[in-house]
């Protein structure tokens, strides 16, 4: 395998803002009923072996990662660094799900695991480079962003799964400020001890409801990554997307956080309904755009702040030139070959 890209320089430390959380035990009681599955993530397949397992680990046998000093990497996942085969490293059941860690050579996941015994994999990571998005939803939803926003600094991802866009994110934008909204601790907790995701100066961790800090928040971002999914029931459609995430008054909240020209990315699934949903958030936003790729049932979400068209003719220069940077581990040029304009129903 190639040698990880080299990181940016490092930087003057930013203003810490806001706490710094580590996840504590709560219950889910408390959050409203409608609120509480919209950070609830199964963002894929499983990867597909059924190889053996090896009995996990107590969960609380893990120690948790120190916070991550300012303008350092956030520190390598936890051993092993390789196995042979499949093995699982450690499996929890929260109020919210079932939650395991599995790890195939040096490949780490992170899934939720359905009544039906399946897995849906929220996270994958190389332990080789683990800074650098696998899936190729996680590198499409990376990439469409910063290729629309120049120099972002202000972040926020609701819903955090091992942490993949988390730990790109920290590694190549030493300037940008993150938050993340995860409403299980466990997954916090998983996240900190299996994947070394933990909070820093540069990346606080929030454990609760997403849709209530869009509410709440008055802080404003660049650009904000929405992946929201749930075994499909009486409240999702087919694909599990809760039916309140297409409601007008959460996605013009989510439009009001955004900075002028800052852009939202939402991961769908491609199944019967995404058009609909697709179309709630047009209504929402001036000016939306799909990517797809081949590698990927996911369709990426671009809904943009601004009344004002993408340039498309432009963008393969931009991609270009952050291909031939050669740091960001993800391939610009490649992805933007399945950016076109979402088309609005006729009235």
């Amino acid at each position: 395998m190639a040698a990880p890209p080299p990181r940016p320089p490092a930087r003057r430390a930013l203003p810490r803002a806001g706490p710094l959380c580590y996840p504590r035990p709560v219950s889910a009681a408390p959050l409203a009923p409608r609120l509480a599955p919209l950070l609830l993530l199964a963002l894929g397949s499983c990867p597909g072996d059924q190889a053996r397992d090896v009995p996990p680990p107590a969960a609380a046998d893990l120690p948790l990662p120190a916070p991550a000093p300012a303008d350092l990497p956030l520190p390598a996942p936890a051993p092993p660094k390789s196995v042979q085969g499949s093995q699982v490293l450690t499996e929890v059941t929260s109020p919210l799900s079932k939650i395991r860690v599995r790890q195939q050579r040096t490949r780490r996941s992170l899934a939720f695991v359905r009544k039906r015994g399946d897995e849906l994999v929220q996270s994958l990571v190389d332990l080789e480079d683990p800074d650098t998005p696998t899936l190729a939803y996680t590198r499409a939803m990376a990439a469409a962003a910063l290729l629309l926003v120049d120099d972002p600094r202000q972040l926020l991802l609701v819903g955090l799964g091992g942490g993949t866009l988390v730990r790109f994110a920290h590694a190549r934008l030493p300037r940008a400020e993150l938050d993340v909204v995860e409403l299980d601790p466990e997954v916090v907790r998983l996240a900190a001890a299996w994947f070394g995701v933990v909070p820093g100066p540069r990346l606080r961790i929030h454990t609760g409801d997403g849709a209530r800090y869009l509410e709440t928040t008055d802080r404003t971002y660049d650009i904000i990554w929405l992946d929201a999914f749930l075994e499909p029931g009486p409240t999702t459609d087919n694909a599990g997307v809760p039916a309140e995430l297409r409601q007008q008054e959460l996605l013009r909240t989510l439009r009001a956080r955004l900075r002028p020209g800052g852009v939202a990315a939402f991961n769908i699934h491609f199944l019967s309904g995404y058009r609909e949903h697709v179309d709630a958030i047009a209504a929402a936003f001036p000016r939306v755009y799909m990517l797809t790729s081949r590698d990927s049932n996911e369709r990426i979400v671009l809904a943009l702040e601004r009344d004002q068209p993408l340039d498309l003719d432009a963008l393969p220069a931009r991609a270009a030139a952050l291909d031939a940077a050669g740091t960001w581990g993800i391939p610009f040029a490649a992805i933007l070959d399945g950016l076109t304009p979402w088309q609005a129903p006729s009235p």
